[in-house]
This record gives C-alpha cells, sequence and structure tokens, in this order.
C-alpha cells in the first residue's frame, strides 16, 4: 500500500533590500556578509530571497568590495 505524500510547506522569503528601502552598496560590506557563505561565495536567490533584479545588483557590489579588499574572495580559515 503506497504511503500518502506529504505537503512541503514553503516559507516565502522577501526580499531584504525592499524591505528596508536599501539598494546595495559595496561601502555597506557587513550587509553584504549576510548574502555570502562562510567560504566566500555568494549564496543564491533562493537562500537570499531576493529579487532578480537585486540580486544582480548584489553580485556586483560583493564583486566590487572583493577588488577593494573590503571582502575576502575566499576564507581560507575555515576547517575541512
Amino acid at each position: 500500500m503506497p504511503r500518502p505524500r506529504r505537503r512541503k510547506i514553503r516559507v516565502k522569503k522577501t526580499d531584504w533590500y525592499k524591505d528596508n528601502s536599501l539598494e546595495p552598496d559595496y561601502k555597506r560590506f557587513d550587509f553584504l556578509r549576510r548574502f555570502v557563505s562562510e567560504r566566500g561565495k555568494i549564496l543564491s536567490r533562493r537562500a537570499t530571497g531576493l529579487k532578480a533584479k537585486n540580486q544582480r545588483k548584489l553580485a556586483g557590489e560583493v564583486k566590487r568590495a572583493r577588488h577593494l579588499a573590503l571582502l575576502p574572495f575566499v576564507n581560507k580559515n575555515v576547517n575541512r
């Protein structure tokens, strides 16, 4: 007898920048760290909950902050 399927409950994520009426900015690297993994990778839209337009802006600003040495390219202090 097959088991009944369980429905997944999805929590709708809200766009953090839209809720706080801000724009992604490379000078706010403390806020950019929220959207970067512990290894230094930019998190996906699915993980951040941002709209596509803000996710593209965020990626550009993270890259700009990396080139200005405000954010690291890779975090080498992570235990394996």
